[in-house]
């Protein structure tokens, strides 16, 4: 027999590592239930649980969840269990189902997988595929779908670092902007909070500060805004009477749209009233304003 024929294949196991993956409830106040000791906080009462099953398409046959890798690997582990999609082992009834794998219960709890156990490898594949399941922090704001999220000890240790960078520059834009109640107001609008102009500005100022507190992150979005003054000219002089809007376009009173050619939609306008082709109207709109604030 040749050194060839004699040599076994190599079966690899490496993707298994030392390292914790928690699975952790994303709270959702569409209910308008603000208070976290509330039974029904988050969109989800306490103590109840969603049942995770091996994940479909939408011809209903099993999604390949595992790699060829993978798959030998943890096969060779598991001694004789069949990972194939189209074996027994991931439909109700078959082995992960007797293992205890399947189906996967998340609730408002954290839980936490060990990648190295082959059993929660499996149940850490099988949630990565789920809709529900976000697996970053980073695509949580991209799929609105997501109830929970997949993160390690790592990235939330990045996560904090990014929170305490976005607070401290939130803390700055909240300082520039503080006295500006036409920018608070802006920024609260825009932070999913109605404001009207008989608000007074402390008011204003501890509204947004309490904002600042929760999302740090998107306030900065707000008011880091380059064009953020020229926004707020758009949308005061609105509230004001000194510029048409149409399905979201800023136009002037002689219906002349704020832009250089381009639908005026906000950020069109916004850009157009900052660079020089445009200054000539946003003073304009600034006199208009002035007059309509006496």
């Amino acid at each position: 027999m040749s050194k060839t024929e004699d040599k076994k294949k190599v079966v690899r196991t490496d993707f298994l590592e030392d390292k914790i993956v928690s699975v952790k409830f994303i709270p959702n106040e569409t209910n308008g239930i603000k208070d976290p000791k509330h039974v029904a906080y988050g969109s989800l009462l306490n103590g109840a649980e969603v049942a995770i099953p091996a994940p479909t398409m939408d011809n209903g046959k099993m999604k390949n969840l595992l790699t060829n890798i993978e798959k030998e690997g943890l096969e060779s582990i598991l001694k004789g269990v069949d990972l194939s999609i189209y074996g027994t082992f991931w439909k109700e009834g078959g082995g992960a189902y007797d293992m205890g794998i399947l189906p996967i219960y998340l609730g408002k709890d954290e839980m936490r997988l060990d990648k190295s156990d082959p059993y929660d490898y499996i149940k850490i594949k099988v949630l990565m595929a789920c809709p529900v399941v976000a697996n970053s922090h980073d695509e949580i704001k991209h799929r609105a779908t997501n109830r929970w999220v997949l993160t390690s000890a790592s990235e939330q240790m990045a996560q904090e670092i990014n929170k305490v960078g976005n607070k401290v520059q939130a803390y700055k834009l909240y300082v520039k902007y503080e006295d500006d109640k036409e920018v608070l107001r802006y920024a609260l609008r825009n932070l999913g909070r109605n404001t009207n102009r008989s608000h007074k500005l402390d008011f204003l100022q501890s509204e947004l500060h309490k904002e600042l507190e929760k999302n740090p992150s998107l306030l900065c979005s707000i008011m880091g805004d380059e064009y953020l003054k020229s926004k707020v000219l758009l949308e005061t002089c609105y509230e004001f009477g000194a510029v048409n809007k149409v399905d979201k376009k800023f136009y002037t009173l002689d219906d002349e749209p704020i832009s250089d050619g381009d639908a005026p939609f906000i950020q069109v306008a916004a850009e157009y009233l900052s660079s020089n082709l445009g200054q000539e109207m946003r003073l304009a709109l600034e006199a208009k304003l002035k007059n309509n604030l006496k």
